[in-house]
């Protein structure tokens, strides 16, 4: 049976630059995107470049069910997945109780929900397997609160606990779980929350560096990954600070990124 690495939120951003990475490490791809025409032209870029195989599957993530529908259809093209990476996010700027509670829901759905699911899903086959790779891409934000990106941060607290708890479980089985916490990385997502030029700039990674970080964490098996050196400082400043003025600074920080 054919071995793939599965992508989501591959259309964009880093989830394409994870695909032309794992593209360039021999990797046959499953792409996932609610995106199809950018989905399409990631694939076709791909292909120009080499042989290898390639499936594009359509599906907004942030749909109740779309995990076991992937899943099904994996399943249907007779392929085993050896490499999950759980990509696909989007984020949310303003304060908590103006956001419309649909989107709020939405990206719960697609970042804490459909993850667990697939992960649950894919998760079995590589144990019986002894040989997988998962990652759950988080974010900086999930090491401290985030006032203005509430719901957002919550969720990636989440998609770390979660990893550091199954890292452990699957000690000695051959699976390992990752979970990528990049800062602001130079993409679509900064522009879509409001963040076109941020003001504050000494943490930002350019796209293919923090492909390429969370690629070579995966595959050392690192549990928790923070990409530079910026970053991991930022990640510990609930130790140095009380959490409420951590929060603050946080909130600063968001603010003036955004200030017309």
């Amino acid at each position: 049976m054919d071995k793939y690495c599965l992508i989501t939120g591959a259309a964009n951003g880093l989830g394409c630059a994870f695909a032309h990475k794992f593209f360039r490490a021999g990797s046959n791809l499953v792409l996932i995107d609610k995106d199809a025409g950018n989905l399409g032209k990631v694939k076709n870029e791909i292909l120009t470049q080499g042989d290898i195989k390639i499936h594009t599957i359509q599906k907004d993530l942030s749909v109740e069910g779309s995990a076991a529908e992937i899943y099904e259809e994996v399943k249907n093209l007779g392929i085993s997945i050896e490499i999950l990476i759980n990509n696909a996010g989007f984020g949310i700027v303003g304060f908590f109780h103006e956001i419309p509670a649909e989107k709020q829901l939405g990206l719960v759905r697609l970042s804490v929900v459909t993850t667990t699911q697939l992960t649950r899903l894919f998760l079995p086959d590589m144990l019986k397997s002894g040989n997988g790779k998962i990652m759950l891409v988080s974010s900086l934000a999930a090491f401290q609160p985030a006032p203005v990106m509430s719901v957002y941060a919550a969720s990636k607290v989440y998609l770390l606990y979660l990893g550091e708890a199954l890292a452990n479980e699957l000690k000695n089985t051959g699976v390992t779980v990752t979970v990528f916490c990049p800062g602001m990385i130079d993409t679509n997502f900064q522009k879509v929350t409001g963040n076109k030029k941020p003001r504050i700039q000494w943490n930002i990674l350019k796209l293919e560096e923090a492909a390429s970080w969370g690629y070579k964490s995966l595959m050392k098996g690192k549990i928790v990954s923070i990409p530079g050196f910026a970053s991991e400082i930022m990640a510990q400043l609930h130790r140095f600070f009380p959490r409420r003025l951590a929060a603050a600074l946080v909130r600063k920080i968001h603010e003036k990124n955004r200030a017309k």
